[in-house]
């Protein structure tokens, strides 16, 4: 690979060095923040040797090489360009200030309601499960065990303003603890549930000539979003004029009491009638516009998704799911049609495009719409050609309008696709996979047949025909076993929460949750890529074998924090040497996900990588297959 050739076209086909405010890289991508991203030529930096994809997302533009070779290119980058370097951190802030205020007010309900989807998930399935059980008379609702599992189901939701609180005091800068107990508050036992106020309120208080009603917020959203979002103005208020040598006993004391007391009298009424208000404004649109709101909602719901502010929907599902008088996540359904539509679009430029390198990012990113993840397919392959996202909005809004017309309903957030099919409520489970059938069905035929890929010349299939047989001939690689680097549960790399490697353009291969925090040498080799925070490290196994082993989400903002490492780069090692040791409980305490990652990141000169999955894996034991 020449990197001086790499690093100049890219520096040309993203604006110039004058387009580029700042560049930095991680394990494996060039993450730019571009004066202005229009000037980078998207298809023209994919066409570069080297580049396995590229994209804009958050303010930044990340250019996909790979793990070792980003480095190389990055220094290159650095030799030939005057541009400024910067840290990981620094770029996601300096990115943030290109977004306008719906994209920011977007990622931060994101980042408030991501991390609790897993808590609405499994209380949702629960509650799915036991509608089902009811329903077909296998649990009375009278009984014990209904009434034991109903508690389970209900307790995210009679507790969500806790956990909401919990989560947006992370993301508003505020004393978590504080923002507990301002959420418990809010659901004290003195409190009338809120799920009684149909029949009045029952009990009001007067303070300061002020009459409050004595009600609680259980299943809200909105109030406590805006009381953490003020509790954290008030703290850091009182910060400022309370002395330090008191701060510890004042400032919590004044920051919960004033915060409290405004929003008992002031927000909480506010919020829960603002809140009530988008839910069954858009429940009256859903029965009102009936299959005329899916075919809107599901032929739309692409196009917001390539602004990035479809995360913050999961405050409006959550508050449908919350809402006593509707109880059930009727938008979902439609979302999911419209990512699984994406598939079939994807699926469909696979069996069309003559293009090798977009045929290996359409086949997983097809995959990969069905377990919900949509980035791959939008932005590598459907937007490229434009027609196929087309093709996909036809198949979404079709598909959504059949899943309003059978009312099929969600009793959680945030899981779309396949996965979709274990919170679907009751009856309507059948009518979800009629519909994502659909969704597939209508988008890969539309896109079969307005989707016509450039022909090659038959001297050019000659070309690509002898430099694939000169390959085979030369056997450059031989074919090899990876053993296991963590004790933990195998799991597909397509269920991995980060679009670059689920999607397999940074490589083939399967993830790891680990249960213990060691990273050992699954090859015979040499370390050619150890990253500076310790997070990831590439190896090059002695018969060329190419391995990543990317440890966690995100985890490179940790700086290095909470892992050690025992080897450096170039040094020599043998299989079941420890490489990397970690922290788990701590990694997770600071909020990111250890899913461990391992690829084969020259999987492209062998015909097939296999990897164990879904089964429970020891260190040292035969993990990944790779096959000449």
């Amino acid at each position: 690979m020449n990197y001086a050739e790499l690093a100049k076209d890219v520096l040309k086909f993203v604006g110039g060095e004058d387009n580029i405010q700042s560049v930095t890289h991680c394990a494996t991508r060039l993450r730019f923040v571009l004066r202005d991203d229009k000037k980078a030529d998207t298809k023209k930096i994919e066409n570069i040797d080297g580049v396995k994809g590229a994209f804009s997302s958050a303010g930044q533009y990340q250019i996909i090489i790979g793990q070792g070779a980003v480095n190389k290119a990055y220094a290159e980058l650095i030799k030939i360009a005057n541009i400024r370097e910067s840290t990981v951190s620094e770029q996601k802030d300096i990115a943030a200030q290109k977004m306008n205020v719906a994209q920011r007010f977007a990622r931060m309900l994101s980042n408030i309601f991501v991390p609790i989807i897993p808590a609405i998930v499994a209380c949702g399935l629960l509650m799915g499960l036991l509608n089902c059980l009811t329903s077909f008379n296998v649990i009375n609702s009278q009984s014990g065990i209904y009434q034991m599992l109903n508690m389970f189901s209900n307790a995210a939701f009679v507790f969500l303003p806790m956990i909401i609180a919990f989560s947006a005091a992370k993301v508003f800068g505020t004393n978590q603890y504080l923002a507990c107990v301002l959420g418990a508050i809010m659901i004290h036992p003195n409190l009338q549930n809120a799920w009684t106020l149909g029949e009045g309120i029952h009990k009001t208080i007067t303070v300061f000539g002020l009459h409050i009603g004595m009600v609680g917020y259980q299943g809200t959203v909105l109030p406590i979003l805006i009381a953490v979002w003020l509790m954290s103005k008030i703290e850091k208020g009182c910060r400022k004029i309370v002395p330090n040598v008191l701060d510890i006993l004042l400032t919590p004391f004044l920051t919960l009491m004033i915060t409290a007391f405004i929003t008992l009298t002031v927000i909480g009424p506010l919020g829960r009638i603002a809140g009530d208000g988008i839910s069954l404004g858009l429940k009256g649109m859903y029965v009102t516009l009936g299959p005329v709101a899916g075919i809107i909602f599901g032929g739309l719901y692409s196009l917001i998704v390539i602004t990035g502010i479809q995360h913050s929907f999961h405050a409006v599902e959550a508050g449908l799911l919350a809402n006593k008088a509707i109880g059930i996540n009727f938008l979902l359904p439609i979302w999911s049609m419209a990512n699984v539509a994406q598939g079939g679009a994807a699926f469909a430029v696979y069996l069309k495009s003559r293009d090798n390198k977009i045929k290996s990012v359409a086949a997983p990113a097809a995959v990969s719409c069905l377990l919900g993840i949509t980035e791959p397919a939008i932005f590598g392959v459907n937007l490229r050609f434009m027609k196929p996202f087309i093709g996909a909005c036809i198949g979404g809004a079709v598909a959504g309008a059949y899943v309003v017309l059978m009312k099929v309903g969600m009793n959680g957030i945030g899981v779309t696709g396949i996965p979709g099919i274990a919170i679907t409520t009751g009856m309507s489970m059948i009518n979800y996979i009629i519909g994502m059938a659909i969704s597939l069905a209508v988008s890969f035929f539309v896109t079969i047949a307005i989707f016509k890929d450039k022909n090659k010349s038959e001297d050019e299939k000659e070309d690509i025909e002898e430099k694939c047989e000169e390959v085979t001939e030369t056997e450059l690689l031989q074919s090899a076993t990876l053993s296991s680097p963590l004790t933990g549960k195998a799991i597909l790399l397509s269920e991995v929460q980060d679009d670059a490697f689920a999607s397999g353009i940074m490589g083939k291969g399967a993830a790891i949750m680990p249960d213990i925090g060691r990273v050992c040498s699954p090859v015979d080799g040499t370390v050619s890529a150890l990253f500076n925070t310790k997070h990831a490290i590439g190896l090059t196994a002695d018969n060329g074998v190419e391995v990543l082993i990317h440890v966690g989400i995100d985890t490179v903002k940790l700086g290095g924090k909470y892992f050690k490492a025992y080897v450096d780069n170039g040094v020599k090692v043998k299989k079941g040497d420890v490489l990397v040791e970690f922290d788990i409980e701590k990694i997770k305490e600071a909020g990111y996900d250890i899913t461990t990652c391992v690829l084969v990141t020259n999987a492209d000169q062998y015909s097939d990588v296999l990897s164990k999955d879904d089964a429970e894996i020891s260190t040292g034991d035969d993990f990944i297959s790779v096959v000449k």
